[in-house]
């Protein structure tokens, strides 16, 4: 008997990561036509009642049977063996945990409907991954038919070592539809070329792009407003934010160190910035990757983050350990952090309520926000070139991505992200925007001519990225032009 999973209805479907109603009426510009692709669409062709259900997904696949085929998935459930559980395969039984329980129903569908049994390899070592799945295709062994791993880790390395095979044209997957993410394809395009696919196919995809937190109760001390309103209205910017920051960094018991922060920076959220004003270090057009940093409004921008963080107003620290951020945020000693979903888990129990926002626009001529989904908690899917039976594999991996729509990514979205570790009714409003709104680089994830490390340092350390962008821009062509050479031949 076939179960039937009801889809959590359209009250929680509005509050979904894809809904584009909330970020068209948040001011953020995004484009929306109810094409075929779109839910809206999806919606029309298969439920009239404007109810849908898991089982009308699967209904409305196509229809197969593999009699009986093991579809073996090569995976991990944890953050490179450590730090956090990040969940892409369920447990042989549901246990109440809701994303695996998702995911376990999920499975238990496709299996009915082609006649097939997933299986599971779990490796929670990134490098093992990738070297794992580049000896079975050196082997002839077709021990894999997927393979979800970290973009910057499995992803990358196995499109580099032509270890995969192209999903721009991948049978029986339909990239249009709603289940694959649009901005992935738009940014990590090589010569119309695609190794990147991502979306609903995994539930940790909502996970990877950065916004800001801040804490409501330092906001209520400091007599400051919570930004919502003005992110809602689209007037959210560079000039506001600088504004709440502004001469906040400071020693407040004279020991000559600080010890409160308008913005504790970390990681990558200078880049973060960077990218939220709407310039990369590659870009892509008409499916081609260029260089795109160097431009003048980028060297502007470059320098107006630099200079934050000159005078410390975004502060980071030279001897920064991992998760620093971390500590000064729950400790109440910074009004601002920037932080990935992935990391949200860490803020649970956190005394001081917070509250979740994009990264600003640039200034108010900049039509959407965009928020930089970086490539270790970003995850794209792989199917390696020994696969021997490719419209087999593209019909599973489209129904994992469909099925997945409806209720891994819930699951992930609405419980993990909405309920759990965040704190008012306008923090699912705000992580609508960002998720809706990621934007990926091709130059983080390849760091062509060390072009990415490069420009962290620069603004780091307070380097001028001029000079070094003139010494490393050869090197950058050069290695980007041999990788769109490496998959023209792929």
């Amino acid at each position: 008997m076939k179960k039937k999973i009801l889809l959590i209805l359209l009250p929680v479907l509005l509050l979904c990561c894809f809904s584009l109603s909330c970020a068209d009426n948040a001011g953020n510009n995004v484009k929306s036509d109810a094409e075929p692709g779109s839910d809206d669409a999806l919606s029309a062709d298969i439920a009239e009642s404007g109810e849908i259900t898991v089982e009308s997904i699967i209904e409305n696949l196509p229809d197969a049977n593999y009699n009986g085929y093991i579809f073996t998935v090569l995976t991990s459930n944890l953050n490179d063996g450590g730090e956090f559980e990040w969940r892409q395969a369920p447990e042989e039984t549901e246990t109440g945990e809701p994303i695996n329980d998702a995911l376990f129903r999920r499975d238990r569908l496709i299996e009915e409907k082609y006649n097939i049994n997933m299986r599971y390899v779990i490796e929670d070592r990134v490098g093992n991954m990738a070297s794992m799945a580049q000896r079975t295709v050196r082997s002839g062994d077709n021990a894999y038919d997927m393979i979800i791993g970290e973009m910057i880790g499995v992803t990358r390395t196995l499109a580099q070592s032509g270890a995969v095979l192209d999903f721009s044209d991948f049978p029986n997957v339909d990239l249009s539809k709603p289940w694959w993410n649009q901005n992935a394809i738009r940014d990590l395009t090589i010569d119309n070329k695609f190794f990147f696919p991502t979306g609903d196919v995994t539930p940790r995809y909502v996970l990877g792009p950065y916004f800001l937190m801040f804490n409501k109760n330092l906001f209520a001390n400091h007599g400051l407003d919570f930004p919502y309103e003005k992110v809602l209205d689209g007037t959210w910017t560079f000039d506001e934010f600088q504004k709440l920051i502004k001469g906040k960094t400071i020693d407040t018991n004279g020991d000559g160190t600080y010890d409160f922060f308008g913005m504790f920076n970390a990681g990558f959220t200078a880049y973060a910035f960077m990218k939220s004003f709407g310039e990369s270090i590659i870009s892509t057009k008409d499916g081609n990757p260029f260089i795109s940093v160097g431009n003048e409004r980028s060297m502007n921008i470059i320098a107006k983050i630099t200079e934050l963080l000159t005078y410390n107003d975004m502060y980071f620290d030279l001897n920064y350990d991992v998760f620093d951020e971390y500590r000064m945020f729950t400790n109440s000693q910074a009004l601002f952090v920037g932080q990935t979903a992935a990391i949200l888990v860490m803020y649970r129990d956190m005394e001081d309520d917070f509250g979740i926002i994009p990264l600003p626009k640039f200034d108010l001529n900049q039509d959407s926000y965009y928020s930089y989904a970086q490539p270790w908690d970003s995850v794209g899917l792989s199917v390696p070139n020994t696969n021997e039976d490719t419209e087999r594999t593209g019909m599973i991996i489209e129904a994992i991505a469909a099925v997945g729509r409806y209720t891994s990514t819930p699951a992930q979205y609405e419980v993990t992200l909405q309920t759990k570790f965040t704190r008012d009714e306008y923090s699912p409003k705000m992580l609508d925007i960002i998720c809706e709104t990621a934007t990926f680089d091709l130059g983080h994830i390849y760091n062509f001519g060390n072009c990415f490390d490069t420009l962290n340092n620069s603004f780091h350390r307070n380097t001028p990225f001029t000079s070094e962008l003139e010494r490393i821009m050869p090197r950058m062509q050069a290695e980007l032009d041999r990788t769109i050479q490496t998959y023209s031949g792929s």
